[in-house]
């Protein structure tokens, strides 16, 4: 089998099993090429001066008297490195650099050990003056320090009972017979000690280092005339593995360089080429192999079609077509790379072309601006009318409360709300009271915590991956709000324990509200919209016997005293529910806000993740951010 028979079959089969499709490709005018390349590269190097500081210690090398002095004397034989004339240094760096050379020519920046030389020198130690002595830290270079049994007076004041009396008078201490000091056991009287700083030597050694660092400097050339302009960037990926043979390679004179401080190299070699002609679709394209194992450096964009007619269906109104195409391999890698800012041989060695990939991606991001759009679809009035399901919801369930215990709701203007929340955290944060009786300092655990577990617990239990922003915005508004919610229900349930319940009054409440539901519930059963006014019509039916039903038994029970003001006193029943939630408006109004606010909104991700999911594609999840 001919190259030409056997690249034309590797090309449809692999075409058919990226693509899905047939890929009819044509080969023709095999032509074997032998380009040569130029390659010129290599390093600069920088040269400078390092310094150690030793203390005490003096280390090995040439010693120049003063510190001063070993600066100066290593610059100057770092001037002489650079200049070129001490080889020394240069040829110890080819010797370091000499592998990269040989082994890959895609060098990259090399730090390079310290030269042979060190040079020493010493300067009189800043801390004893060159003495090797400092003053003793225990008596402050006195010699003696203050007797601790008599705390420096040389008496002791002594209480003894004599002829039955009690004598106060004082006696001469017996651990410093009265001078009122002692000797310092840490310098045994001298008042010095050995230097820390020069370990008692009286001079600091320094020494200087000549280090070098060397700096890529590449340079890609090829001088054939038939050759393409992507051959600089092909040699530069793959490297060596692609060159038949180097030779002739030479250390260039750079001139206007730092002379022995820069290395250039020059190197020929040559990169067996074999090169079709390619016809897809009556269009001819140029397609290359190179090296010796024939890696595609230039595939012509011979998939071209093949994916096109996949991907030019993606984001067109057909979700079959849609799935279809992001199966497809070549669509789904190409969409990945793009995602995920990698490279695949799909586009590297241009089997797809960039303006097909450009294609697909233009497509993608389509169809997820079509789903994110479809996604939050309706969301705005299902918003709107779950804040008032939940604002009812809750004034139901505040009504109830303080109408069961009117005496408790009586004092809720006196409690604090959550307006007050700044205040009390201000208190908290200067430490103005301890939380639970303990040390005031104790708060910023207790805050720190609460707002570690609260960050946390969002990346854990959050329904959806968010920014790092709104993390720390949700663990803020938790750690300034469970407290409060907490230190609430605590103390208010207590309080509550000690009020009497009234039962009577909670049941008038619960049937002008809660019988409300069951209008809603007929109304929102039916499917159609004539039995939903069947269904509205006859919750009203239900509520009114309800309510009738009620005023009959007041007539035997007496629940309602005053019976002939009945629709009157029923509905003053409800006054200190109103008056609560009137006091507790912007809790009440908070909660209907964050309620609806994310419950819907965890709702239509919820259905949205369903519908994308179907699509089995983990790049599209990635896209609408729905990996979680």
């Amino acid at each position: 089998m001919s190259k030409l028979t056997q690249f034309q079959d590797f090309i449809r089969s692999n075409g058919k099993d990226l693509t899905g499709v047939d890929v009819p490709v044509v080969l023709s005018n095999e032509e074997a090429k032998l380009p040569e390349l130029n390659f010129t590269f290599g390093w600069t190097i920088e040269i400078g001066v390092s310094e150690h500081e030793h203390g005490g210690h003096c280390p090995s090398g040439i010693k120049c008297g003063s510190a001063s002095n070993a600066y100066d004397d290593a610059n100057n034989k770092a001037k002489e490195y650079v200049s070129g004339q001490n080889s020394l240094f240069n040829d110890r760096f080819i010797k370091i650099l000499g592998p990269d050379v040989a082994e890959n020519f895609l060098i990259k920046d090399r730090g390079l050990k310290s030269a042979p030389e060190t040079y020493v020198g010493s300067k009189v130690c800043y801390n004893c003056s060159g003495s090797g002595k400092q003053n003793c830290g225990s008596c402050h270079g006195s010699g003696s320090t203050s007797c601790s049994g008599c705390s420096g007076s040389g008496r002791n004041h002594v209480t003894r009972y004599e002829n039955n009396r009690t004598v106060h008078t004082t006696e001469t201490c017996s651990s410093c017979w009265g001078s009122g000091s002692k000797t310092c056991y840490n310098c045994s009287g001298s008042g010095k000690v050995t230097c820390r700083t020069c370990d008692g030597g009286g001079y600091l050694y320094f020494s200087y280092t000549i280090d070098g660092e060397a700096k890529r400097s590449t340079k890609w050339e090829y001088n054939t005339s038939d050759y393409h302009e992507w051959t600089s960037d092909y040699v530069k990926k793959t490297g060596l593995k692609i060159v038949h043979h180097l030779d002739d390679i030479t250390e260039v004179d750079v001139k206007g360089a730092l002379d022995g401080c820069t290395f250039i190299y020059a190197f020929k070699a040559k990169l067996p080429t074999l090169q079709f002609t390619a016809n897809i679709d009556n269009v001819d394209t140029t397609l290359c192999f190179g090296g010796n194992k024939n890696s595609t450096h230039d595939a012509g964009g011979v998939y071209d079609p093949a994916v096109w007619s996949v991907a030019q269906k993606l984001a067109g109104g057909s979700k079959s077509n849609d799935k279809a195409a992001l199966s497809t391999p070549a669509v789904k890698n190409i969409i990945e790379a793009n995602e995920t800012n990698t490279s695949i041989a799909l586009l590297e060695e241009n089997w797809v072309s960039s303006d097909i990939k450009d294609a697909v991606v233009s497509n993608y991001q389509t169809l997820v601006t079509q789903l994110k759009k479809q996604s939050v679809k309706g969301i705005a009035p299902k918003m709107i009318g779950s804040m008032f399901k939940f604002a009812f919801l809750f004034l139901t369930i505040g009504i109830l409360f303080a109408v069961m215990y009117p005496t408790f709701t009586q004092e809720t203007a006196y409690r604090m709300s959550v307006t007050q929340i700044p205040e009390w955290m201000l208190a908290l944060v200067t430490m103005k009271f301890g939380l639970f009786g303990l040390p005031a300092w104790c708060n910023y655990l207790f805050i720190i915590g609460l707002f570690w577990l609260s960050y946390k617990g969002i990346q854990k239990w959050y329904w959806k991956n968010i920014g790092q922003g709104k993390i720390w915005l949700l663990a803020l508004s938790l750690t300034l709000l469970v407290p409060h919610i907490g230190f609430t229900l605590y103390y208010n349930g207590i309080e509550v324990i000690q009020h009497t319940l009234e039962i009577t009054n909670a049941l008038m409440a619960a049937s002008l509200l809660v019988g409300l539901y069951v209008v809603v519930i007929g109304t929102k059963l039916p499917n159609k919209w004539y039995t939903k006014v069947a269904g509205f019509i006859a919750g009203i039916g239900v509520y009114c016997g309800l309510h009738y039903g009620l005023f009959i038994l007041n007539s035997r029970i007496g629940f309602i005293e005053n019976h002939d003001r009945y629709p009157y006193e029923m509905l003053q029943s409800l006054r200190p529910g109103t008056l609560f939630m009137a006091e507790n408006l912007i809790e009440w109004a908070m909660l209907t806000v964050i309620f609806a606010y994310f419950l819907t909104r965890r709702q239509f991700w919820l259905k949205a993740k369903t519908e994308v999911a179907d699509y089995d594609s983990p790049v599209l999840l990635k896209s609408m951010n729905m990996e979680k």
